[in-house]
């Protein structure tokens, strides 16, 4: 994107500019926060007498309608203003964690409603709208700024689960949620305060910076763009890059200790990749920005494909730096796909287009888990496990190949096309 297209923007805009991603960031802060369900679980089970099935739920739940979150909430900016969808997709967020504090009772259904949908559902609808605004106000370096937002919530983890670990051991689960849920307030109130979208104005009708004398992107639909080739090689690319992630993440730090690694060192381990894995939401989509997003997602899957053979092949502490890669891979794939999205179809729908997207993690999500009960209850160990998740890695960087050459094919054919306009 060198060369990119800038605003011409007064200091107010820039203050505003400014404002927009701080407070956005803060918001999509605790859009994480179903990730650190795993430490409320226990504590849940315990006083509401459920299943562990029945209590995993709850995470599966707000996954799931996180993605469709995505889609309505990127549908609405056609007809809504943005700063509207963050106070409907805010208030549905932080309502349901509240709510969620007074519903821990035998019957899980009103905390699958809650925690589960009203949640996922509800960040989703500000994920997309405070994503795709950020790179609006930043139509040269798009991916810096979807790299600032993602990081931001990659960083839950970091903080919210040591925190929810104090607070759950003194105060019990009802109460954490609620100060939790306050806190999810604030952020909702102050991001809908300061939040606001560039005037139209000052971007182009799909607020993409391109090079002069370049062909402009095309700003698909979604149903356009799921009538192309490249939304499907996309869609693979990220299923099968996660998919290997997934595999490990949830035995991280069992199988280490299994394999006789120190418990300190697995731990560690798992706190030094989410470190890692932020790190690389923001500083692969930037880089991205001057050296293509193509060449930096085949460095994470190059990556990718090295740790999940070291995870199948050794049993020393080269499965710990193996761990920490994984988790590092997983960030740059978080972090890149939002601004390769709105690249190959454009800004002006890339909320809603993201959402579709965003299936690829679902998809990954639930067949991790299905693949590796498949080849455990097979009677083979979790090195089998791990090869496959290389070789996912592999056709994950088989099917990004793919679409980086239909993409310099298009791009070849569009200039060609403008030449001979220019010349006619």
């Amino acid at each position: 994107m060198t060369g990119a297209l800038q605003l011409n923007l007064t200091g107010t805009q820039k203050k505003q500019r400014l404002l927009t991603m701080i407070f956005g960031a803060f918001a999509i802060f605790f859009t994480g926060y179903p990730h650190v369900w795993s430490i409320y679980q226990p504590h849940v089970m315990e006083q509401a007498g459920w299943s562990q099935g029945q209590a995993s739920m709850c995470f599966y739940l707000a996954l799931s309608t996180f993605v469709f979150g995505n889609i309505v909430g990127g549908r609405m900016q056609n007809h809504f203003k943005e700063k509207t969808i963050v106070w409907i997709g805010g208030g549905i967020f932080a309502a349901g964690i509240l709510a969620s504090a007074f519903l821990i009772v035998p019957t899980p259904v009103p905390m699958y409603l809650t925690y589960g949908v009203m949640q996922g559902f509800g960040q989703g609808m500000i994920y997309t709208v405070i994503l795709a605004t950020v790179q609006r106000w930043f139509p040269d370096r798009t991916g810096f700024a979807s790299g600032v937002v993602v990081t931001a919530n990659g960083l839950c983890g970091f903080f919210l689960a040591p925190l929810s670990r104090k607070l759950l051991e003194a105060e019990g689960v009802q109460k954490t949620l609620l100060i939790v849920g306050v806190a999810i307030t604030v952020s909702w109130i102050l991001c809908g305060i300061f939040f606001q979208a560039p005037e139209k104005s000052l971007i182009n009708a799909g607020g993409s910076g391109v090079k002069a004398g370049t062909p402009e992107v095309k700003q698909y639909t979604s149903g356009e763009m799921m009538r192309t080739k490249n939304f499907y090689l996309l869609l693979a690319t990220m299923f099968f890059g996660l998919t290997s992630y997934f595999m490990v993440s949830p035995v991280s730090q069992t199988y280490q200790i299994d394999l006789g690694i120190p418990s300190a060192v697995a731990v560690s381990a798992v706190m030094l990749g989410s470190i890692v894995n932020a790190g690389a939401r923001l500083v692969l989509p930037t880089l991205a920005d001057k050296v293509g997003r193509i060449v930096c997602i085949k460095g994470v899957l190059i990556v990718a494909v090295i740790a999940m053979g070291g995870l199948f092949s050794s049993r020393s502490l080269a499965v710990t730096v193996a761990v920490v890669l994984m988790y590092g891979c997983y960030g740059g794939i978080m972090g890149s796909f939002p601004s390769l999205t709105s690249s190959i179809f454009g800004m002006k729908h890339t909320g809603e287009n993201y959402g579709f997207v965003m299936f690829g993690i679902v998809f990954a999500t639930f067949g991790a888990p299905a693949i590796s009960g498949l080849v455990r209850g097979n009677g083979y160990g979790m090195n089998v496990v791990f090869g496959i998740g290389a070789v996912f890695a592999v056709i994950a960087f088989v099917c990004l190949t793919l679409l980086g050459r239909n993409l310099v094919k298009e791009r070849a054919e569009k200039s060609v096309s403008t030449k001979i306009g220019t010349a006619l």
